[in-house]
């Protein structure tokens, strides 16, 4: 009998004692709601990485970084869907619609449509929340194909933009109907504002899932509360690659406390993986 690869348990580290637990479920047991008195949305992001801190690399044949073949697997797929599943609102960037429209992004934004996935969507609905989260779009240029953002005209899409972004991306933009904010001085968008804003439009839970540009916006305006990092046992080296954030650099460094850690012995092929969840350390 063949053994469906998602029910095979993962082992708690930490916090001890170690015990095994289920893999479904398990970040649908997280509190990703905002905490009280916090004043803020609820804001996290999700990554998964080789063991030499590879997220992304140059493939042949492709025009942009793409998330390693080697490292994908459908047990933390499941995890990365359970983490959309109780977002009000995605966050992403105008790269991930250009990826799109050549057929190099990884899929389709969540929540995903597959079989495997109807818990995740029949839980939004007891909840009373809207079939698919919205999608805010953190764009610096502007160039994000409009052919691209069909598939998602059924959900809010909001693009956001610094307040010197070009007026002619803005209007073209606006043209065909999507909203454009400005949050921020410069081209760039001030992840302060930006949490602000969706706070103000009502998005109490908000996920990132865009690549280390955002991270780092994020984490530059210390609005991030939890991250979540799949690290596979796995090494690729490469010379072309991203990591986790680029931007000017954090001095101090910014401190991470790990709040929980599982081993998954069952997946990628060959090796296995942590699932780590962490928390900034709050001055």
């Amino acid at each position: 009998m063949k053994i469906n690869p998602l029910q095979a348990a993962v082992t708690r580290l930490y916090p001890p004692p170690a015990t095994d637990c289920p893999l479904e479920g398990l970040y649908f047991r997280q509190e990703l709601r905002p905490v009280e008195g916090a004043g803020k949305p609820f804001v996290y992001s999700n990554f998964i990485s080789s063991l030499d801190g590879r997220i992304a690399v140059a493939q042949e044949g492709s025009s942009t970084h793409q998330v390693p073949s080697a490292i994908t697997n459908p047990r933390d797929w499941r995890l990365y869907q359970e983490l959309a599943g109780q977002a009000d609102i995605l966050i992403t960037s105008g790269r991930y619609f250009r990826q799109s429209e050549i057929e190099e992004a990884q899929d389709r934004l969540p929540v995903s449509g597959h079989p495997d996935f109807s818990d995740i969507r029949e839980w939004r609905s007891r909840q009373g929340m809207a079939a698919q989260p919205d999608i805010a779009i953190l764009s610096r240029s502007l160039a994000i194909p409009l052919q691209s953002l069909e598939p998602y005209r059924n959900r809010r899409i909001i693009v956001f933009t610094g307040r010197q972004a070009e007026a002619d991306g803005i209007a073209r933009l606006r043209e065909q109907g999507v909203e454009v904010i400005a949050a921020g001085d410069d081209r760039t968008v001030d992840g302060i504002e930006l949490i602000a804003m969706l706070a103000s439009m009502g998005y109490a839970s908000i996920y990132a899932i865009a690549g280390p540009d955002v991270l780092h916006t994020l984490l530059k305006a210390q609005v991030l509360d939890r991250l979540y990092l799949t690290t596979t046992h796995q090494l690729l080296a490469g010379e072309q690659f991203d990591t986790l954030t680029r931007g000017s650099g954090f001095d101090p460094a910014l401190g991470m406390q790990l709040v929980s850690l599982y081993l998954d012995r069952h997946a990628p092929s060959g090796a296995s993986q942590w699932f780590s969840v962490f928390e900034p350390q709050r001055n």
